[in-house]
């Protein structure tokens, strides 16, 4: 009765530091408080990214991506060389999640030093580590833990990665025939037809999530 009567009150995260630099101060599908602005970031996602119709507009493309890694193993498996089956499976997930999102595969080096999986790696660990400024919010700015500032790191390389490519989308005249999730957004944000606030903070805050989700949930999943 009470989950039924109040559902409403619980339907929302509850407010944490982690969300805050990862997710632009909650602005994506996931940390967004429930009410109209989470309601138009699940239709928008439901409706215009991730669509049956989206989804198999890219069809040829993960057939051919899944050929050349099974080609690649066939030539291995023929010279009778070890395979690291994981690491192929890791690798074939970013480029499919590089070209339905970005529209081309980007190398580890475009986004960090470090590499895309350990930086990911790094961000799923500080995020799912008790924070004392969540449980009691006036420590958040002394950081006794140190997890804010390297939270806050990580958002930096995300956030001037993420910059990069919009840009690189924004300028580009190229017209292609699938359009990957940024153009998509892109269009969104400049028709101005949303009824929403729906700016750059908000294209990267999904973005971000759906590169955490493809390169750590799904991976795992498949592996």
């Amino acid at each position: 009765m009470v989950l039924k009567t109040y559902d409403h009150i619980f339907a929302s995260r509850s407010r944490n530091e982690a969300s805050q630099y990862m997710s632009y101060g909650q602005k994506n599908m996931i940390f967004a408080k429930y009410g109209p602005y989470w309601r138009n970031m699940r239709k928008l996602c439901t409706v215009h990214l991730l669509s049956n119709l989206k989804i198999n507009s890219f069809q040829s493309m993960r057939k051919q991506q899944v050929e050349l890694l099974i080609n690649s193993l066939k030539e291995q498996a023929h010279d009778r060389a070890v395979v690291d089956l994981s690491a192929k499976v890791t690798s074939l997930n970013a480029s499919l999640t590089c070209l339905m999102v970005f529209g081309k595969k980007y190398m580890d080096e475009d986004f960090d030093k470090r590499g895309f999986k350990a930086v990911v790696q790094q961000v799923v660990h500080f995020a799912g580590t008790p924070n004392l400024g969540d449980f009691f919010p006036f420590l958040g700015v002394v950081d006794l833990q140190g997890l804010n500032r390297k939270l806050k790191d990580l958002s930096k390389v995300f956030d001037e990665f993420l910059e990069k490519i919009i840009d690189e989308h924004v300028q580009s005249h190229d017209q292609k025939k699938t359009k990957d999730f940024v153009d998509t957004m892109i269009e969104i944000m400049q028709s101005g037809e949303v009824e929403y606030q729906f700016d750059r903070r908000h294209i990267k805050a999904i973005l971000v999530h759906m590169l955490i989700a493809a390169a750590d949930t799904s991976a795992t999943s498949i592996e």
